[in-house]
């Protein structure tokens, strides 16, 4: 009996372009361009530079795009990169049930295989809806368990993912695909403990599968082989990670090829933990509904789920005062009370000092969290409110779907906005115009090359230098 890798690795094998569904391509092009300007965007953070700096260093010339930057890597080390960059403002898609973000490794890894190999925009179309469907598929057989296990998912399970794609690129054999997937279970790696201090290692997590990825199917295509149990062997990656309980592994083939669970991809209307989004929208409409003032707020509650809140609302004290843009990005209080006090929550309320505003941390410190198990999570991330006033008004809103979701999605010309306000800053309206255009013809297009030189920057962007993510 074949094992899962094996039929996973058919499923890639046989997959083309004239056997997906319009509404897939679409899909796909939509995430595609969503992710290339969150990519732009983080081009001018200070981890962008550090990334940027040690890979070139690592890698030396190639023939692979780094996003927004001149020079060009092997596509090992450039799909390193992007898939940080791409991760880093945490404004990339996800698949909420999952609880992984899809996009942020595959498209970096097949990117670069792309360009490495000359293929064209539909062999880059086929990698991405095979290695975004099995991407899915994977979290979804223990959906929020690796997170309860202080796993992350996007890293874990994006390897495996990332590998699929470069060896469709590549044109792997099942044998060799299977080998590949192997080898990827070997390198599949990101734990959740940047949440204690805010430290960056979740940014690297996407990166790190993509680039072991392409490691993966090269090896593969050189004869080297991995294990064809790496998902339901004794020492498998559900067991190894999870133990013997919560998990369902039919799911990760059942239907492969007929549903597909990528058209459930969310795409974010914040830059932070999409567990935050609806509580946000939340704020907001309590905000403008009742004119309230961040002065007038005496406590506000907020009902989450029990296995969100290790992720945004504990430990209370870092939560309720962040010690860095990544603290900020993953606190629940923050998100709550720079909606209350600001009126908004994008890029400018992570970068520089901002998180670190009194006026913000005031508020943030009147935020509590209250459990609630009825919460229908991980197949939504629902917001609940409860708002005091000190003049003894109690307010509420509930918000039982997230924003940008498949049954709430952004609209396309949503997604374009924030494309172009993401990408201008970077590399100026034509570039960026251009990227558009490519993005939406990727079936037309004969090869990448037009598409990686629009996302190229003319000379290094100079990041800024805020405070040291350890202070």
């Amino acid at each position: 009996m074949p094992s899962a890798s094996e039929r996973l690795s058919q499923f890639a094998a046989d997959l083309t372009y004239d056997a997906l569904p319009v509404a897939v391509v679409e899909k796909i092009k939509l995430h595609v361009l969503d992710l290339f300007g969150v990519a732009l965007a983080a081009t001018q953070s200070e981890f962008a530079t550090a990334t940027y700096d040690a890979v070139r260093g690592l890698g030396g010339t190639g023939t692979c795009t780094v996003v927004g930057f001149p020079d060009r890597l092997p596509a090992a080390w450039a799909a390193l990169a992007n898939g940080t960059l791409a991760h880093g403002l945490d404004y990339d898609d996800t698949h909420s049930e999952s609880v992984v973000h899809v996009s942020t490794s595959v498209v970096p890894a097949s990117l670069a295989a792309c360009e490495e190999f000359g293929s064209s925009g539909k062999a880059f179309l086929v990698a991405l809806a095979g290695s975004m469907e099995v991407n899915i598929r994977i979290g979804l057989v223990a959906p929020g368990g690796f997170h309860d296990r202080g796993f992350h998912p996007t890293g874990v399970c994006g390897a495996y993912a990332c590998a699929l794609a470069v060896g469709m690129v590549t044109g792997l054999t099942v044998a060799q695909l299977t080998d590949a997937l192997g080898l990827a279970g070997s390198q599949a790696a990101g734990t959740m403990e940047f949440l204690t201090d805010g430290t960056w290692a979740k940014r690297l997590h996407p990166g790190w599968a993509a680039h072991a990825g392409v490691v993966a199917a090269c090896l593969a295509a050189a004869g080297f082989t991995g294990p064809r149990g790496t998902f339901d062997g004794r020492f498998g990656f559900y067991r190894s990670h999870l133990g013997e309980r919560g998990w369902d592994l039919a799911v990760l083939t059942d239907a492969l090829g007929a549903r597909w669970h990528l058209l459930d991809m969310s795409l974010k209307p914040y830059p932070c933990c999409h567990m935050n989004h609806a509580f946000i929208d939340c704020a907001a409409a309590l905000r403008t509904a009742h004119n309230v003032r961040a002065d007038d707020v005496e406590l506000v509650e907020c009902f989450i789920h029990p296995r969100e809140v290790p992720v945004v609302c504990e430990p209370q004290a870092t939560k309720q005062a962040p010690q860095s843009d990544y603290d900020a990005k993953f606190s629940l209080p923050y998100a709550v009370a720079c909606m209350l006090v600001r009126g908004h929550v994008d890029a400018d309320d992570f970068s520089g000092d901002a998180f670190r505003d009194p006026a913000v941390h005031a508020v943030a410190q009147r935020v509590v969290y209250r459990e609630d198990a009825s919460s229908d999570y991980p197949r939504h991330f629902p917001g609940w409110v409860r708002m005091r006033l000190r003049d003894g008004r109690v307010l509420e809103h509930r918000e039982p779907i997230n924003r940008g979701g498949p049954t709430r999605p952004l609209s396309a010309d949503e997604v374009l906005r924030k494309f172009h306000a993401n990408a201008h800053p970077v590399i100026g309206t034509e570039q960026a115009e251009s990227v558009v255009r490519c993005v939406t013809s990727l079936e037309s297009q004969r090869d990448l090359s037009a598409l990686a030189a629009a996302l190229r920057g003319r000379e290094g962007p100079q990041a800024p230098k805020p405070s040291s993510p350890h202070s």
